[in-house]
């Protein structure tokens, strides 16, 4: 029988498609640098408290030095094939290392204090590296917004041209929808850095530890209040999951426009061969893929969430072994998120802009609501200016006319309140002036746009 750690009551060995099952190693050995330092800050602890001699905490902080170079040469081979998780991997690579003195250190812990914490302590690190790679993003996304500011396009509502937009403005959506999972992401930080250390399996460490020394050893905000809170709340990891997914649906829905906009039928932007692929059969072909990536990678994010939420809405306190569950989850969600953002930088700083196509591509048609708004503003009611100018529009649909082809004459034939609207009443840049209260497409507004983004980016770097 394989000697565990907890084998004492046992008197058999565990089944192998159990020992399989149980085994966390391959995906909770992410988090051994997170493992060795919280075992260096509670081997200081024991020291302070007698549990360890000035020598044996010496020995114990070395060896567990040495074990994380070893570990980051050589990975997962460094483990015995039975070893159960990170945590009970390293204890038994150190003893094998230093000797018995390495036992002591579990001394007043428990792997349920000690996987919340780990957990904490690497998801806190990824979250800020979240952060970083989106203020990334942003920045090049305020950089194409900046370069290309004279460009027009087409807006669109139910995939149908609504009414002209500045480009500038349009990938401006895009920066200040992410903007708010910067401080989503930020905002969590807080609340993900409790130190569960000194919680042990649910009542409390029984040894005077000082979770205060704890918690300043590892940078940790602020200490768990209640021990059985401190081992059983994942609620930290359920925040990450859903701010991930959140930030997942704005990337996917940037995919999903970029494809229909660089596709021939728009053809507004071009994509790098950074970010597209061929076909195995078609010559002619420059694919997406990056892009249906992201689209097809949101699903699995949003699945990894919802997953925890039912791992977690069943269970009992305190710790359950269901919780293992919650790792690879979480772990997978933030290297794609992380891939994600990373990838969407390299297709927005490399990507070029059709700005003669975007302009041609404006339907006269979305033009009709300055027509409306003429109107109202001219003592109709808007309603019936609505109407009014719904007869145009037929008409110039039967017809096959321009909208914007209409002179001041022509449209005076459906209202004598068209007065003085003149022959270039369609005019982008006489729609774009009519346009500058804060938020709108004006191109002043989309400056003072491009100002607040700026210095969103200044606060945040």
């Amino acid at each position: 029988m394989s000697k565990k750690a907890w084998a004492g009551r046992f008197t058999e060995s565990n089944s192998p498609l159990f020992e399989k099952m149980n085994r966390s190693l391959g995906f909770d050995i992410k988090m051994f640098k997170e493992d060795i330092e919280l075992n260096t800050a509670y081997s200081k602890e024991l020291s302070r408290i007698g549990i360890l001699s000035a020598k044996d905490y010496q020995t114990i902080v070395a060896g567990l030095a040495e074990l994380e170079k070893e570990i980051e040469e050589k990975g997962i081979e460094i483990f015995p094939d039975d070893t159960e998780d990170i945590h009970m991997g390293i204890e038994s690579l150190l003893a094998e290392k230093i000797g018995d003195v390495a036992k002591k250190i579990h001394a007043g812990k428990s792997r349920n204090d000690q996987v919340a914490t780990d957990v904490r302590m690497y998801v806190y690190n990824q979250v800020k590296k979240v952060i970083d790679e989106l203020c990334d993003l942003l920045a090049a996304l305020l950089k194409l917004a900046e370069d290309n500011q004279d460009a027009v396009m087409p807006g669109f509502t139910h995939l149908r041209q609504a009414q002209p937009v500045l480009f500038s403005h349009y990938i401006m959506s895009f920066f200040f929808s992410m903007s708010r999972d910067v401080e989503r992401f930020s905002g969590s930080l807080d609340r993900i850095s409790t130190l569960p250390l000194g919680s042990a399996a649910l009542a409390g460490s029984a040894y005077p530890i000082n979770r205060e020394n704890l918690r300043k050893d590892l940078d940790f905000t602020r200490i768990s209040c209640n021990s059985m809170d401190g081992v059983l709340s994942r609620d930290f990891l359920l925040e990450t999951l859903s701010n991930i997914s959140i930030l997942s649906i704005t990337l996917s829905r940037l995919a999903e426009d970029f494809i229909l906009f660089s596709s021939e039928q728009y053809g507004f932007f071009d994509l790098s061969d950074k970010v597209t692929t061929g076909s195995s059969i078609m010559p002619n072909k420059k694919n997406p893929d990056s892009l249906e990536l992201t689209r097809g990678k949101t699903g699995r994010v949003i699945g990894n969430m919802t997953g925890l939420f039912v791992t977690l809405k069943g269970l009992p306190s305190t710790y359950n072994k269901d919780l293992q569950e919650d790792k690879e989850a979480v772990f997978d969600s933030l290297e794609t998120i992380i891939d994600l953002l990373q990838v969407t930088t390299i297709l927005i700083d490399t990507m070029k802009i059709n700005k003669e196509r975007m302009n041609s591509s404006i339907d006269s048609l979305s033009f009709a609501t300055e027509l409306a708004d003429y109107l109202a503003k001219n003592g109709l009611p808007f309603r019936e200016a609505h109407h009014i100018v719904g007869r145009i529009v037929l008409d110039m649909v039967n017809q096959k006319k321009t909208l914007t082809s209409l002179s001041e004459n022509d449209l005076l034939g459906y209202s004598e309140h068209f007065k003085n609207i003149g022959d270039d009443w369609g005019d982008i840049e006489k729609f774009l002036a009519k346009r500058e209260l804060p938020g709108g497409t004006g191109r002043n507004a989309v400056k003072q746009e491009l100002k607040e983004a700026t210095l969103f980016l200044e606060h945040w770097s």
